[in-house]
């Protein structure tokens, strides 16, 4: 047969999708003679449309180097590649194949989307800008692009990008559906909805864009079209599990749980491995009172995510604790482990009502009043006859002043066990306090009659109302600034002095001077609650993007510090203050730590720049004047101790935590050096405690002697003769340069990095801490030691064993954690691998990295899709366990540069 017809003979095979006898005759003709080079690429496209996807990249190898055009050969070998999901050598290949024929623009668009795939968005965004250079009008180059800035969080540009895309090409719908999302995002509904409605016109059948219109009335307080939007999307598309989806949340909030059980199980039969749905359908027929049917479905999301349940029981079940957070924990690992082995519907609500009252018990006592509140009640809706629920939620109520609420549920306490001695005590109280006094004798009397008074339990009873001697010390009015109190007062033997901090600059000049702000009931119930302080996501989320992180794929990002940050604190300072008071509120146990600090002057003002509490603000905070201070909430004040001489206040909102102690209470040692000080001459140091090695061993570095420390937690309340007061430097959780600075100024002098024991890849573990424990932690260390990483427990080593660690490190991978202070001692270009869960994603050490030069990188963890579990397991995001996704850390490490 001779090669026109052939080639005229394959050209009909593959006309008739004939693959198998282009494969033989191409085959037969090129082992008669293999110079026949026109007969590769037929070969390989009928092994690539039989799927024989390796022969095909075989047979187009052996065209490599011939006189067959090589940039398309080049160019279908990276779409085998890509199509084998081996991004790499499709990478290679596109851009051999680019090398030659630079300017052809569907190969520069195959190659973006390969980088896209390997996370290096730098480059991918590059290669799509290179193809519109050679092809302007290229609509999926702009939709794409569109794509990657939205998941960047760079908003306008991609709003651009898909308004590009629409006006090349008007039908096209995906970017239509895009944009109108992005605008969402942005919050401008009106002009999303036009959007959507454009798009809706050229496809009005596509179940998509009527879900994401459906999603935006409902962002736009429009419930009734978005119901009619969500009904259509799933007219058109019945298996559409979004739509359901978000049909049954718009049904939950107008109170349909009938209609939204419903819907949910409808949408579980079409997703069926759907955890958040099972989830979402327990927690509705809680709601109705269905606990036996909530229990099945949230057994079925354990078996789906097993996970976290798991590893929560192995750290939790013990026995024998009085500690109220361990036994909080271990009713809730005893609910958990009775879920998941099948036990009986009574014995695992009998676990779960345990679980709500031990988990009130803990947050009233940490001072978080309202969760205490749905605790307690979650608790009497599966136990009402729990007489002690009954007494602890009317003390939730009481510590709320919501008092005939309080009276209410005493009383109904005392129909279940009338002579209840602790029930009948405290509604006596209340009665006493609204000056029904006979009514309260009548209480206290059945109390003796009945003998019900024992001393032990009269002692846990919280106070309700503050006792006279408290009153008597409580300030009685606010000085936001100590500089307007100087200004205003008639002491002569006091000082003032501003401390040039890097990091910090002198408050506004043409600030006006503010009088004292008086404190009454009302400015304390009337406080601003529109923010969360420390904890507030708004706040967090501002912070976030001020570090304008790049995604850069798979649950992955890289901190942008190509700028300066625009967020500077005050200039610190130091006072003295004659006959000074300051209040510490001490450690109670491990996990209701320091948490206010209050500074009060011989007038009896609060200093409010030297007095914090928690949650107080985070920089870009609206209410950064706070007047509900925690002071005002104490009932209960310890007895004035009277120190002689000079003191100085050290103390510090968790300074018996590492980071707080490095950053908030030893650098205001350096402060009173500073205001030329002699330490010397200081008679006393509060500070929080010293029975952590590491401050004993800063202290005795910076030339503290330990037995002139009074710890705050043993002496509280203190009046000196003359109290000295360093302000904090820099806002809390935003580190100033001058405060890395000083740290590194007294620690890396005395270390050898030369000498280091070890190497330069670590891996920080917290296998050892009480919260944020990495769940696959056996998983993540053996992936890490592959590439020669070495695991590290910073608990077994002394400070200056720390510093040299991080100073000799070239990549740190590490769980959010204390153990991340360390990176003020790094050298410049570490690498920072962060690993955090999806709900507690925190910018602390960010910022040192930023003031550093440290490339920083972070990972989220997979979710535990079960917040109703999740919810009930960890009360607060800060004690949330991180599932490392171990392809999210590859990734980081492969773009940082250290995956081998």
């Amino acid at each position: 047969m001779t090669s026109e017809s052939a080639i005229k003979q394959i050209r009909s095979y593959i006309a008739q999708r004939q693959w198998s006898e282009v494969i033989a005759l191409c085959a037969q003709t090129l082992k008669n003679n293999p110079k026949r080079l026109e007969f590769y690429p037929f070969l390989a496209k009928a092994y690539t449309n039989q799927g024989r996807l390796t022969e095909a990249i075989s047979v187009y190898q052996q065209a490599l180097g011939t006189a067959l055009n090589q940039a398309e050969i080049y160019a279908e070998l990276g779409l085998l590649y890509s199509k084998q999901n081996q991004f790499v050598q499709a990478a290679w290949h596109y851009q051999k194949a680019l090398a030659i024929n630079p300017d052809w623009a569907e190969l520069q668009y195959n190659l973006a989307v390969v980088l896209h795939q390997l996370g290096d968005w730098e480059q991918t965004i590059a290669a799509y800008q290179q193809a519109l250079k050679t092809k302007p009008d290229y609509p999926a180059v702009y939709f794409n692009l569109g794509v990657l800035y939205d998941r960047r969080g760079e908003l306008d540009t991609a709003v651009k990008n898909y308004q590009r895309a629409i006006e090349i090409q008007p039908n096209h719908i995906r970017a239509y559906s895009n944009l109108g999302s992005t605008l969402a995002k942005q919050k401008k509904y009106a002009t999303a909805i036009k959007i959507l409605q454009q798009g809706l016109q050229i496809n009005p059948t596509w179940s998509t864009l009527h879900n994401n219109l459906g999603q935006i009335y409902l962002l736009n307080e429009q419930p009734d079209k978005a119901l009619a939007s969500f009904e259509m999307a799933t007219s058109l598309e019945p298996s559409m599990g979004l739509a359901y989806n978000n049909l049954s949340k718009l049904w939950q909030q107008q109170g349909n749980y009938e209609r939204v059980a419903e819907i949910i199980k409808y949408f579980i039969n079409l997703e069926p491995t759907n955890v958040a749905a099972f989830s979402h359908l327990a927690g509705v027929l809680f709601h109705q009172g269905k606990r036996e049917q909530a229990i099945k479905y949230l057994r079925q999301a354990i078996a789906l995510e097993p996970d976290f349940v798991n590893t929560y029981c192995e750290n939790n079940l013990q026995e024998n604790t009085t500690d109220l957070l361990t036994r909080a924990k271990n009713s809730c690992a005893k609910f958990l482990a009775a879920l998941s082995e099948e036990a009986d519907t009574p014995e695992v609500l009998n676990f779960l009502w345990q679980t709500y009252s031990h988990w009130g018990d803990v947050l009233f006592e940490y001072g978080s009043i309202t969760q205490a509140e749905a605790c307690y009640r979650k608790g009497l809706d599966i136990k009402p006859d729990a007489v002690s629920l009954y007494l602890n939620l009317g003390n939730c109520l009481a510590k709320q002043k919501r008092w005939n609420a309080a009276v209410g549920i005493y009383q109904m306490g005392l129909i279940l066990e009338p002579h209840h001695g602790q029930l009948g005590f405290q509604l006596g109280k209340i009665l006493e306090n609204q000056q029904l006094a006979q009514s309260a004798v009548d209480y206290y009397e059945q109390i003796l009659q009945k003998k019900s008074y024992q001393t032990g339990l009269w002692q846990e009873l919280p106070q309700l109302f503050p006792t006279k001697n408290t009153l008597s010390h409580l300030p009685q009015a606010i000085y936001h600034h100590t500089h307007d109190w100087i200004r205003d007062c008639r002491l002569e033997d006091y000082s003032y002095t501003e401390i040039v901090w890097e990091g910090t600059a002198p408050t506004n000049s043409r600030r006006s001077k503010q009088p004292p702000i008086q404190i009454t009931p009302e400015e304390l119930d009337n406080s601003e609650i529109e923010c969360g302080g420390v904890s507030c996501a708004k706040c967090m989320a501002q912070l976030i993007n001020e570090f304008q992180p790049v995604f850069i794929g798979n649950r992955s990002y890289q901190c942008s510090f190509n700028y300066s940050l625009d967020i500077t604190a005050s200039l610190p300072f130091v006072v003295s203050i004659p006959q000074g008071k300051v209040w510490n509120a001490p450690q109670k146990n491990s996990w209701i730590i320091c948490h206010a600090i209050a500074v009060m002057t011989p007038d009896n003002y609060l200093l409010g720049d030297l007095s914090r509490c928690y949650p107080w603000f985070l920089p870009p905070c609206p209410y950064p004047e706070k007047t509900n201070h925690k002071i005002f909430e104490v009932d209960r004040l310890p007895d004035l101790t009277q120190l002689k001489g000079k003191v100085a206040v050290l103390s510090g909102l968790a300074g018996h935590v590492y980071y707080h102690w490095m950053f908030d209470i030893l650098p205001r040692i350096e402060l009173m050096r500073l205001s030329e000080i002699d330490l010397d001459s200081i008679d006393w140091f509060v500070i929080n405690s010293i029975e952590k090695p590491f401050q004993k061993e800063t202290l005795s570095w910076l030339g503290i002697p330990l037995n002139k420390v009074v710890s705050s937690d043993d002496t509280s309340f203190i009046e000196a003769e003359e109290l000295i007061v360093p302000s904090f430097p820099g806002y809390l959780d935003w580190i100033p340069y001058g405060t890395i600075k000083f740290l590194r100024q007294t620690f890396l002098p005395k270390i050898s990095i030369e000498s280091s024991q070890y190497g330069k890849k670590i891996y920080i573990s917290r296998a050892r801490a009480r919260t944020r424990q990495v769940i696959n932690e056996k998983a993540v260390t053996q992936f890490l030691n592959k590439l020669d990483f070495q695991t590290i427990f910073l608990e077994e080593m002394s400070i200056l064993e720390q510093v040299a660690l991080f100073a000799n490190a070239k990549v740190i991978v590490a769980p959010h954690g204390s153990g991340l202070t360390n990176l003020a001692f790094c050298s410049p270009q570490t690498t920072v691998i962060e690993l955090f869960s999806p709900n507690y994603i925190r910018t602390d050490y960010w910022v040192i990295s930023e003031q550093l030069e440290l490339k920083h990188y972070y990972c989220l963890g997979e979710n535990f899709n079960c917040p109703t579990l999740r919810n009930l397991m960890y009360q607060n995001s800060l004690t949330e366990d991180i599932l490392v996704n171990l392809s999210s850390l590859e990734l980081v490490l492969n773009v940082a540069g250290f995956s081998e």
